[in-house]
């Protein structure tokens, strides 16, 4: 049928004729000279180009879709390229901050071996030191109200 075909319009011109000699009316050529097309025939193929034309309109747009859909994508391509850039420099400085760390922590364990305590010892350590300076707080207040 042709409702279900899809020709361009310059494959038909207004008028054609019909190869006659041995061709049994099967075949079709175009031409400026022959039958003209009836009604009929003339809105088909009117038809025909208004779809055509319709295609063509739907092609653009989706062409102009596709041209947005590809500067979007460069434009994402740059946005990753800055931002891996940004993750690289973050990446850069938490691996010199993980060397300083443990060369702070190499000279903190090396400093206690030389004092002789182990650094499991520093919290009690620290918690006699803090209890001395209370009995010292309570020392002085008991020293201050007596006298």
């Amino acid at each position: 049928a042709i409702s279900t075909l899809i020709f361009s319009p310059q494959s038909f011109p207004l008028e054609t004729k019909m190869n006659r000699p041995g061709d049994n009316g099967k075949s079709w050529q175009g031409g400026t000279t022959g039958t003209a097309l009836n009604g009929s025939q003339q809105v088909q193929l009117q038809a025909i180009r208004d779809r055509d034309a319709e295609f063509d309109q739907d092609l653009d747009e989706i062409g102009e879709g596709i041209s947005d859909l590809h500067e979007l994508a460069k434009r994402q391509g740059e946005e990753v390229k800055r931002q891996n850039e940004m993750l690289n420099k973050v990446s850069d400085r938490i691996d010199s901050a993980t060397e300083k760390m443990i060369n702070v922590n190499a000279k903190m364990k090396d400093t206690l071996d030389q004092v002789g305590r182990s650094s499991d010892k520093l919290c009690v350590d620290i918690m006699c030191i803090m209890l001395m300076a209370g009995f010292g707080a309570v020392f002085y207040n008991v020293a201050k109200t007596y006298s």
